[in-house]
């Protein structure tokens, strides 16, 4: 593998400033050089979109939607120097499916059209809603079925007009998903499942990677590792296959899958296995819902780079303007993108 000068200055030079919990300076170097590009991740917003029942209201500081929109105002204004090639948010995008949260939720996300292309996948706070005034801890259950208003803010027709649009399970409906782009000459795919999903779901989506043997395929779905490195294994409302499942059912099945991400369970985690062809899947788990307002607009960015053959993972706080720098937070991931010899 040929490494140049530039390009090895410039890993160096992303290690110290990650390594630091200080924002990025203005004189980073253009990731276009050396081929590097991000892929920004969103955990659970669910707490930043919390209007119906207010339970965001136990830390105190009012109406968070400010968080959310503080997340997607530095993706899109951090596109160019960090070249963000797209945006995946692992679902529980509201909290309580209620139209006033959905508006938010849109208010927020559409801050990235027609500058990084994102996608989602719904989480059990996004479906299911029914309210159930006895429940004094709450006031209401989610998941009970897949009913959600997503549909209405996120409609599938708007996403269908996009060129990385690829498809969707439901012809009419925008719940599950897959997209594709291309970085470094690299074509990627993401597949986007819905919270617990269906055997139908599942048998679709082995078929479109099937069909796209030459992408490099991320999945992303909702619940699928919790903070003990452990898929779970239990069934819940409204049924479907849980994490083990999925890994059983789907994601071991392709030598192309690389990479799964979640939320759901607070906390961080990475668990690595090897599929059913050899190759090592890493599945990511990060969740920052339980910490001070929700998450405070934690994110992460997964930094390529190409020339190394790794994957930087990096969380950071746009709105506290730092970096999380536990083992946790902050690691790299080994991950051949360039063929040995050139």
């Amino acid at each position: 593998m040929k490494t140049n000068r530039v390009s090895v200055l410039l890993i160096a030079l992303l290690s110290q400033l990650f390594a630091v919990a200080e924002p990025l300076p203005a004189s980073l170097p253009n990731f276009k050089e050396g081929q590097a590009f991000t892929i920004a991740v969103l955990p659970d917003t669910q707490f930043y979109a919390d209007t119906r029942h207010k339970l965001s209201s136990k830390w105190g500081n009012g109406d968070l939607r400010r968080y959310f929109f503080e997340q997607t105002r530095w993706v899109r204004d951090n596109q160019e120097r960090l070249n963000i090639a797209f945006l995946i948010h692992e679902g529980d995008i509201v909290q309580a499916d209620g139209p006033e949260e959905w508006e938010i939720a849109k208010e927020a996300m559409s801050a990235l059209d027609g500058v990084v292309p994102y996608c989602m996948c719904l989480g059990n706070h996004d479906m299911g809603y029914e309210k159930v005034p006895q429940d004094k801890k709450y006031g209401f259950k989610i998941a009970v079925d897949r009913t959600t208003q997503f549909n209405t803010y996120f409609p599938r027709e708007k996403f269908a007009k996009w060129r990385e649009f690829g498809g969707t399970f439901d012809p009419d409906l925008h719940d599950n998903s897959w997209y594709h782009f291309e970085a470094a000459g690299m074509q990627f795919l993401i597949v986007n499942l819905e919270f617990m999903p269906r055997d139908a779901v599942l048998d679709w989506a082995n078929k479109i990677v099937a069909e796209h043997p030459g992408h490099r395929v991320i999945v992303n779905t909702h619940s699928y590792l919790n903070p003990r490195k452990m898929r779970p294994v239990k069934r819940v409302k409204p049924g479907g296959n849980p994490g083990e499942l999925i890994w059983q059912k789907f994601v071991s099945r392709h030598r192309n899958i690389f990479m799964v991400l979640c939320g759901h369970y607070g906390g961080e985690a990475i668990l690595t296995s090897t599929g059913d062809h050899g190759n090592q899947v890493y599945q990511i788990l990060s969740d920052y819902q339980g910490l001070e307002n929700g998450g405070q607009s934690w994110l992460r960015t997964m930094v390529f780079q190409p020339e190394a053959n790794k994957i930087g993972i990096y969380t950071y706080n746009p709105a506290l303007d730092k970096f999380r720098n536990g083992p946790s937070s902050r690691f790299d991931l080994d991950y051949p993108m360039i063929p040995p010899g050139m």
